[in-house]
C-alpha cells in the first residue's frame, strides 16, 4: 500500500513497505511535487525488492522555498524530519541525484541520525554543463513548458542510432502526461541555485558513516 503524506515542517513523502527498518530516499530534482501515476509505479516498482525489508519513505523539499535556500538548509529539514518524526533514531538514507548532494551534508553534519549511507548518481560539485542545463531545465519547467525542459535535458541521456529519435518522439507525445506543471514553480529555480552553489569537496573527509557511491562517471 502506498501512502501520501507530510512531515510537520512541510516536507511531502511517499509511504510504502512492510519492514521495520526506515529507509529515507531523498529525491532527485530540482522538483519539490510527490511522483504520481507513472512516475509513482516506476518509483514503488524500483524498491519493489527493499520494501520487504523496509519501510520506505521518498521525500523531496518542503514548497515555497526562499530565494538563496542552499542544500545545507535542505539537508536541516532532513534532520529535523528525523528527529521529531522518527524519534532520533538513526535511519539508512539514500540520496539520489539532487538529494544526494543534501545528503552530504546531512552525513557531515549530522551523523548521528544515519546508520548507513547510499550517495547514488550525486557528485561534490555540478560541472558547468550540469549547471546550465539544470538551470535552463528549471526555467521552462517553472514557466509550464514541459516539452521544452525535456528537450533541453535530452543530452545527460547516453542513447544514440535509432532509440535517440524513438526517446525523443516519446518524450514529445507522452511527456506533458507524466511530468505535471510544478505546483509552487519558483522552487525548482531556487533548487537549480542551491545546486549550482554546492560545493561540499572541503566537507567530504567530515563523513564518516558507512557510505556507499554509486552510478559515477563511467557506471551508467
Amino acid at each position: 500500500m502506498v501512502e501520501k503524506g507530510r512531515f510537520g515542517n512541510g516536507i511531502p513523502y511517499v509511504r510504502f513497505g512492510k519492514g521495520e527498518i526506515t529507509l529515507l530516499v531523498f529525491s532527485g530534482g530540482p522538483g519539490n511535487d510527490l511522483p504520481s501515476g507513472f512516475m509513482l509505479r516506476m518509483f514503488t516498482r524500483g524498491f519493489k525488492g527493499l520494501a520487504k525489508k523496509y519501510l520506505i519513505y521518498m521525500m523531496t523539499r518542503k514548497l515555497g522555498l526562499p530565494e538563496g535556500y542552499t542544500t545545507r538548509d535542505m539537508s536541516e529539514d532532513y534532520a529535523n524530519v528525523i528527529r521529531t518524526e522518527f524519534n532520533g533514531c538513526p535511519a539508512d538514507v539514500n540520496g539520489v541525484s539532487y538529494g544526494g548532494l543534501i545528503a552530504q551534508h546531512l552525513a557531515a553534519d549530522h551523523p548521528e541520525l544515519i546508520r548507513r549511507l547510499v550517495i547514488a548518481m550525486a557528485a561534490y560539485r555540478v560541472g558547468k554543463e550540469g549547471k546550465e542545463l539544470e538551470m535552463s531545465y528549471a526555467e521552462l519547467m517553472s514557466q509550464g513548458k514541459i516539452k521544452d525542459a525535456f528537450n533541453t535535458m535530452f543530452p545527460i541521456f547516453n542513447i544514440g542510432g535509432i532509440k535517440k529519435y524513438l526517446f525523443k518522439f516519446f518524450m514529445w507525445v507522452f511527456g506533458s502526461f507524466i511530468w505535471k506543471k510544478p505546483t509552487n514553480p519558483l522552487d525548482l529555480v531556487v533548487e537549480a541555485k542551491a545546486e549550482s552553489n554546492h560545493d561540499t569537496k572541503n566537507r567530504l573527509a567530515e563523513i564518516k558513516v558507512p557510505t556507499l557511491v554509486i552510478a559515477g562517471e563511467e557506471d551508467y
